[in-house]
């Protein structure tokens, strides 16, 4: 099992009209780590193991991303409502980019209780009793996005985290792409974080913090 180093990154509030001037940064609420893993290592997915097989004249790294989200704190206060992680593929030519063929998770999802509780009407005598009418027995559940992924077989994959009812945006969540490298290029993955976070008495906060910038992009090959 690949096991990724996590580190503290700061999250810088988004400057918006209208909105406070004096917003400090956030600080260790989220952390983020990364590995970049050669296309024949044991832990690669069958069905990733099957594409990278069936094209033995190119070349693939599979990228691992880690975004571990923290609950509040004291000192860094709400709670993660929404956020995602894009990623830009690029080489040293501007003409040509590498390509995320596959990634991973399309969607992760969880169960959440769904509610039938319905209206109720009864007529008496010419008076009129509402209320609620609760089925007996457990309540139905049906399936809800956690992660979503977009951009297979595209040079810039993103991924978002919501949170829903049962649970809240916190712990580690993994994403990965199997990148399609460019010959004879030096191929590199720059990442962008964006995230809500909501505090009941001053609302919806979004923060932004580039992971990995240029010239310190993340290397899949030189």
């Amino acid at each position: 099992m690949t096991e990724v180093r996590l580190h503290d990154v700061e999250l810088v509030p988004e400057r918006t009209l209208g909105g406070p001037t004096d917003d400090e940064p956030l600080l260790g609420r989220l952390t983020f780590g990364w590995d970049v893993l050669p296309a024949d290592h044991e832990d690669m997915p069958a069905p990733w193991a099957s594409h990278v097989r069936a094209k033995p004249d190119r070349e693939f790294r599979h990228l691992v991303l880690v975004c571990s989200f923290r609950p509040a704190t004291p000192a860094g206060k709400g709670e993660f409502r929404h956020a995602s992680l894009g990623v830009a593929l690029s080489t040293s030519d501007d003409g040509v980019r590498p390509v995320a063929r596959l990634i991973d998770p399309g969607e992760r999802t969880r169960p959440v209780a769904v509610s039938r509780t319905g209206m109720k009407v009864t007529v008496t005598t010419g008076l009129v009793d509402v209320g609620l009418d609760k089925p007996s027995g457990g309540e139905p559940e049906r399936n809800e996005w956690i992660v979503r992924g977009h951009g297979a077989s595209q040079p810039d994959p993103q991924w978002e985290f919501r949170r829903i009812k049962g649970f809240p945006l916190v712990g580690d969540h993994p994403v990965a792409a199997l990148v399609e490298l460019v010959p004879g290029r030096l191929n590199t993955a720059e990442v962008l974080v964006a995230a809500e976070v909501e505090h009941r008495s001053w609302g919806i906060r979004r923060y932004r913090a580039r992971l990995a910038p240029s010239p310190h992009a993340i290397v899949l090959a030189r």
